[in-house]
């Protein structure tokens, strides 16, 4: 497994609806009624400085040159790259493009060639005559997906679509951890767990901490949970740190055992006189020989004041 590996990470993001229909963009806003960073266009030029704004605003440098390298290279660490956690803005980021391909004007696709620095998806929508004008973008690279207005089950396609461009653009932020610190999250099968986790606790934002080597999460009202998985290098580890701190010689067995996994946050590993210890019944990855994952809500978890959550996002949008 390389020792450089880009580390799990997924929040809200914005999604750009472009349509000279208003009725249509109603209906669009009825499918997605729970998604507040979406914004809805009528007018081509409003659409256009509105993803040119948010792409600059968003714009990135690589961690792995430049200044950014420079740094960690004098500070060390098992993590590089900006932490997405710090970023009050990522949830404007624009992550999909929507666009309606019959529009007066520009079509679809020529609104879209005029569209700057926009490292997005781009979804046309069509209509029935429109389909072959959609394939040939398709193929020469100029879209992504697209989806025929008239498909009985556009709506199920343009929210997968969508999800998958969540997932693919979170995928490009937050750290990167290097030394082999943290690879077990990046193991597609523990991405997996994680994925389904978070579908199944209403979680919408997580982050892997590098000074906990844990994914901490959040559901849509603030509410933290940590999401943990070790490979038997990891279990090895933790359980020497028990007992090289002078932990008891029982918790230690029963984590040789895998029948408990601790949850030491907000330490990554046992210490001493720690106020609080929550336990949770490790969960064999599927398809790994030892690999096992648990998660735990946790209460009373304190950020740094620059970090900000998705609920306090939104509430801070509402008091504006």
């Amino acid at each position: 497994m390389s020792s450089i590996v880009r580390q799990p990470v997924f929040y809200p993001v914005s999604v750009v609806f472009l349509d000279d229909s208003a009725d249509f963009l109603h209906a669009l806003r009825g499918l997605f009624p729970n998604a507040p960073t979406h914004h809805f266009f009528t007018a081509q030029d409003e659409a256009r400085a509105f993803i040119e704004s948010a792409s600059q605003r968003g714009a990135r440098h690589s961690p792995m040159s430049g200044a950014a390298w420079s740094e960690f290279e004098k500070k060390g660490g098992n993590a590089l790259g900006q932490d997405a956690l710090a970023n009050a803005a990522r949830f404007e980021d624009v992550a999909a493009i929507v666009v309606d391909y019959d529009m007066p004007g520009q079509d679809g696709l020529e609104f879209l060639a005029t569209v700057k620095d926009a490292n997005c998806t781009r979804i046309l929508l069509t209509g029935t005559a429109d389909e072959s004008h959609a394939v040939d973008a398709f193929n020469a690279g100029l879209i992504h997906f697209y989806v025929k207005k008239s498909d009985p089950a556009m709506t199920r396609k343009l929210a997968q679509a969508l999800a998958n461009a969540q997932q693919k653009f979170c995928a490009q932020h937050g750290h990167i951890g290097v030394h082999g610190v943290g690879a077990v999250y990046a193991d597609r099968r523990t991405i997996d767990v994680l994925q389904t986790l978070a579908q199944r606790e209403r979680i919408v934002e997580y982050y892997w901490r590098p000074e906990q080597n844990a994914v901490l999460t959040f559901d849509a009202q603030g509410h933290a949970g940590v999401f943990l998985a070790w490979d038997a290098h990891d279990w090895d580890a933790q359980c020497d740190v028990v007992t090289d701190e002078g932990g008891p010689a029982a918790l230690r067995d029963e984590m040789e055992g895998r029948r408990i996994m601790p949850v030491f946050w907000p330490n990554e590993a046992y210490r001493p006189g720690m106020a609080r210890v929550e336990f949770a019944v490790p969960q064999q990855v599927p398809g790994s020989q030892d690999i096992y994952t648990s998660w735990t809500r946790i209460e009373g978890v304190e950020l740094a004041p620059e970090f900000v959550t998705y609920a306090q996002w939104l509430r801070s949008q509402q008091a504006a």
